[in-house]
């Protein structure tokens, strides 16, 4: 057969793999959307505190985390964006319908929880920590999106050690989206430490993550204070 049109091939191979594999091709509308989507989403972030029982210090603080979480958040969509078009373009496609999923599910994002008081000494021990956080102070729990906390050892050999595992073409290397996306919090915990007066005491030990609860938990005070 004889294509007046290179095109005419190239339509007629998306059609004949869509046939076979509908779900594995990807529609450039489709990924419009979902970058859209991505963008417009807001932060993940629940706070479990009464603003209106905070002290005047504890508010500035607690604004200067709010930052913290918004930025980090936003850095995040704008990496994990950069991370899907680089897979398009190696040819590590990932479903429609496995993105739309993960979008549902908020699996795109970060979440984080703002804590004071007594409802944070309780989150405290629900993770399994004796420690108590000063009532001046509030607790910031960081918590990577289920995936990554999951299966970042996935995928990315050599990254990860002995600890990373090869998959095939068939399944997503998280591991390869766990060591492009962490160093956002690593910065921006710098950034905000030296920029903003935030202190950043870390609760959990180093290795010490709970894949259903917490990544990172930090008493969070001010240094001007």
């Amino acid at each position: 057969m004889k294509f007046a049109n290179p095109n005419q091939f190239e339509k007629m191979r998306k059609e004949e793999e869509g046939l076979r594999n509908p779900e594995d091709i990807w529609d450039v509308e489709v990924l419009e959307d979902i970058k859209r989507e991505i963008k417009e989403a807001p932060s993940n972030t629940n706070e479990l505190l009464e603003e209106g029982e905070l002290g005047v210090e504890s508010k500035k603080c607690l604004e200067k985390i709010r930052t913290f979480c918004h930025e980090v958040s936003q850095e995040y969509k704008e990496e994990f964006l950069s991370l899907l078009e680089r897979y398009e373009k190696e040819r590590h496609l990932i479903s429609p319908k496995i993105m739309d999923y993960l979008l549902k599910k908020r699996f795109d994002l970060p979440q984080f929880i703002i804590s004071h008081g007594e409802r944070a000494n309780e989150l405290l021990s629900d993770f399994g920590f004796e420690a108590k956080i000063d009532d001046s102070n509030l607790l910031l729990v960081f918590q990577l999106p289920k995936p990554l906390a999951q299966f970042w050892w996935k995928g990315d050999i050599g990254s990860q050690g002995e600890m990373s595992e090869k998959i095939d073409n068939a399944a997503i290397e998280w591991g390869r989206f766990y060591r492009e996306l962490m160093p956002i919090i690593w910065e921006a915990q710098g950034r905000h430490e030296n920029e903003n007066d935030l202190d950043f005491y870390r609760i959990n030990k180093l290795g010490e993550h709970d894949p259903k609860k917490y990544y990172y938990v930090w008493e969070i005070s001010d240094w001007e204070n």
